[in-house]
């Protein structure tokens, strides 16, 4: 017999009210192009200073570039909403109590973590050197360390821009944009870390099929800042672990099991309940949406 209890949503800040109030009204165009130019001298300094040859997973200089989202999200919501916006901004990037059912976080660290050890798996089956770059137990301190940079990075694509996007283009076509301009924002630093094209396409391809499942979850835990930093870190700590990240074969496969994993968040999206989560945005909502847990 089904219960006649009433559904509980995710959050006290339902998906929907959340991207119908003042944040979804911040300018976007702004924000990318401030993003742009504060990332200027980070790529200038990786075309100075090679340090791909003395640096974990060869990461070039210009990776610094991690605290630009947050700086041009700081600088406009003070000149739009004073000291008391950036102090609610930054606010967010704690606020792992917006969550009440936890088993999101779980998600977020799980999602990646599925795709690394079917790659892993993959390359176990095909007799392929399965050789751990750095040892397992590294993990956690992996994790801590790309979390702060996750943070830095979140608090601007998903504390400031997400909530506008949603209301402009709806959750499918904002997820693809606010991707692709992820992607393409990290395109220098690939460059100068010696990627070739087809690593990059294949890393392109997985990072906006994250950026996917990444709105995904912040419809359904009201906006958590958190949330997206938990896989945004763990795709990090992936590309750290996996054998060969940095052969061409290996972003494919792992951006193709990505982009398999969104797919199938918007097919279960789009199906009963949440089907009007996803449809969140295209003008302000007249009621909350509640999203069932």
């Amino acid at each position: 017999m089904r219960s006649s209890k009433p559904t509980t949503p995710c959050s006290s800040v339902s998906p929907a009210s959340f991207a119908s109030s003042e944040t979804s009204s911040r300018p976007l165009w702004p924000f990318f192009a401030l993003v742009a130019a504060v990332s200027l001298p980070f790529w200038a300094l990786g075309a100075l200073v090679d340090s791909t040859g003395s640096t974990p997973m060869r990461l070039p200089a210009s990776a610094l570039m991690f605290l630009c989202p947050a700086i041009a999200a700081v600088v406009l919501v003070h000149r739009r909403e004073g000291r008391a916006g950036v102090v609610q901004l930054l606010k967010r990037v704690g606020d792992f109590a917006r969550v009440p059912r936890k088993r999101w976080y779980a998600i977020a660290v799980a999602t990646p973590a599925a795709v690394a050890l079917a790659t892993y798996g993959g390359m176990r089956a095909a007799g392929a050197d399965s050789t751990l770059p750095m040892p397992l137990m590294t993990a956690p301190a992996l994790f801590a360390t790309f979390l702060v940079a996750a943070a830095f990075e979140e608090v601007g694509w998903t504390g400031y821009a997400t909530a506008p996007m949603l209301r402009r283009w709806g959750a499918l076509s904002a997820s693809l944009l606010l991707g692709a301009f992820w992607g393409v924002w990290h395109l220098v630093p690939l460059l100068q870390a010696h990627h070739g094209a087809l690593w990059i396409a294949g890393w392109f391809v997985g990072t906006v099929a994250a950026r996917l499942v990444m709105v995904w979850l912040y419809l359904h835990t009201g906006g958590s800042v958190p949330a997206a930093m938990c896989l945004h870190a763990m795709l990090n700590v992936y590309a750290a672990l996996i054998p060969h990240y940095d052969l061409d074969r290996t972003p494919v496969v792992t951006g193709g099991i990505t982009a398999l994993l969104a797919a199938g968040v918007v097919v279960a999206a789009r199906r009963g309940q949440g089907r009007k989560v996803w449809r969140v945005g295209r003008g302000k909502p007249s009621t909350p949406a509640e999203v069932p847990c």
